[in-house]
């Protein structure tokens, strides 16, 4: 009876040999094929923390392949109805899409004379007697883009609403990176006045329309967009121009510049010759930021992240980035640094080492700076 106990025991210790041997080769063999480092000293602790990490990487695969369609007519970008984006990356070819430069036109010449009592007088039509020519060297832009809009059923003046907004949104870029940056863009919108429509024009392009409201498609330069109202038509629409808008000046761009641009200029106002750009409703409340956001200088490190972490933190950290740089003279001349970079090299993206260096030339205290900035009230851009 000892000795069968004995050899039971000897039985089992052979086992548990074999398995800690098997382990430490498994181990081996995961840490040579994944590049992962394993500890000697804790083999057990280390094989379960690879396998915890393969786990981890598995199922972040399976979330992405969710959300990815196969096949897909070139990469998209999406706008959704509750900031819950699938964001997609342009993996089309570097080609200049846009239409060359801007045009400028004169804006006419002043005519000036004294009457008989001694009053100047200024005029844009020349009178019938002998005056002198003031010479304004005023000039505006002939055209900043050619919008193709295909539509049924919109109110006539949406169109117009639309040009006014996106002409305020190339004004904003020309003060940004300066008017001979800009080029001539091509903007292709279709809008959708029922959902059935919508859904089916994106699904025919291998893209996934649920919970969206637009999409822009890099490869045709093209954005469907379903109109559930005006106001939100009317967003969804700039935020598509501007991904456009994006390509044709600046080329590649990074995720959290090309969103938080196109987040930004969502709520454009215009009365008469004034400019506003307000606070983005979606992320704040009671005039402060309503969620938590990254810091800058991590967010400029996530390009990579937008298929398989918190889009929404994501949106919301890129909208607040840009409103804030935006609200400064430093911050603008960052992003004019930034965006000119971008369009000398529009086939490729700076690097996160090279934005970083570049953010905290600009802002040495960029931390406190940034953390003082979102505990105060957003008060609304003039320009």
């Amino acid at each position: 009876m000892e000795k069968a106990t004995i050899k039971m025991l000897s039985t089992k210790w052979r086992v548990l040999f074999v398995f800690i041997v098997l382990l430490i080769v498994a181990a081996l063999i995961a840490n040579h094929l994944t590049g992962r480092v394993i500890n000697y000293h804790d083999p057990i602790g280390s094989v379960r923390a690879i396998y915890e990490d393969i786990k981890a990487e598995i199922e972040i695969v399976e979330e992405a392949e969710q959300t990815l369609i196969e096949p897909f007519a070139g990469s998209f970008t999406t706008k959704k109805v509750i900031q819950n984006h699938l964001p997609q990356a342009d993996t089309t070819r570097c080609t200049d899409v846009s239409l060359g430069e801007v045009k400028y036109k004169r804006n006419g010449n002043i005519y000036t004379w004294t009457d008989s009592h001694g009053v100047p007088h200024f005029s844009d039509t020349k009178p019938d007697f002998a005056v002198e020519t003031l010479d304004t060297d005023i000039v505006e832009p002939l055209d900043y883009f050619e919008l193709t809009l295909q539509a049924a059923n919109l109110p006539p003046s949406f169109t117009e609403k639309l040009r006014i907004k996106l002409n305020t949104v190339f004004k904003v870029y020309g003060q940004t990176i300066g008017a001979d940056a800009l080029k001539k863009v091509r903007l292709n919108l279709t809008i959708f006045a029922t959902r059935g429509r919508y859904e089916q024009a994106i699904k025919q392009r291998g893209a996934d329309p649920s919970n969206t409201d637009g999409i822009y498609f890099h490869a045709t330069n093209s954005a469907f967009i379903y109109y559930r109202d005006e106001q939100n038509a009317m967003r969804t629409a700039i935020h598509e121009a501007v991904h456009a808008i994006n390509k044709a000046i600046l080329g590649t761009t990074p995720r959290w510049l090309n969103e938080g641009l196109a987040e930004y200029f969502e709520y454009t106002n215009n009365s008469m010759q004034l400019v506003s750009i307000e606070p983005h409703l979606s992320w704040i409340s009671n005039k402060h930021i309503a969620q938590s956001v990254f810091t800058i200088n991590w967010l400029i490190g996530l390009d990579n992240k937008w298929q398989t972490a918190d889009d929404t933190k994501l949106y919301a950290s890129s909208w607040a980035a840009i409103y804030f740089l935006m609200g400064s003279s430093k911050g603008k001349q960052f992003l004019k640094s930034v965006m000119l970079a971008e369009q000398n090299s529009p086939c490729s993206k700076l690097t996160a080492e090279t934005l970083e260096s570049m953010l905290y030339q600009h802002f040495p205290q960029l931390s406190k700076d940034y953390k003082t900035w979102l505990n105060k009230p957003f008060i609304k851009h003039r320009f």
